[in-house]
């Protein structure tokens, strides 16, 4: 009789996938108490969804991020200034991790 028992053994990949879900969870959970990121700032949404400054150019210019929705623009003086909408940030983050 051995000390491990080898049936055992192909749970491993699986309790390795849940721990990595769990991990990812409390991370959230913890944005959520305590954000790290200013998500109504470019910046801030770059940092959360680890996307470089084009990449938001290009998802706000191909309607993946949804102008009313994702973000609005707002008028200051003479500038646009884009300002986002920090809990359909954290959807669109959740809803890219399903796929």
């Amino acid at each position: 009789m051995s000390l491990v028992d080898i049936s055992s053994i192909n749970l491993i990949p699986k309790l390795v996938d849940e721990i990595k879900s769990l991990k990812s969870e409390v991370l959230e959970l913890k944005q959520q108490l305590k954000p790290n990121y200013d998500l109504s700032k470019r910046a801030g949404v770059m940092k959360y969804l680890n996307i470089s400054d084009s990449t938001v150019a290009k998802y706000i210019k191909e309607g993946t991020f949804k102008q009313g929705y994702h973000y609005y623009r707002e008028l200051k003086g003479s500038k646009s200034i884009i300002r986002f909408v920090s809990g359909a940030i954290e959807e669109f983050k959740n809803q890219r991790m399903r796929k």
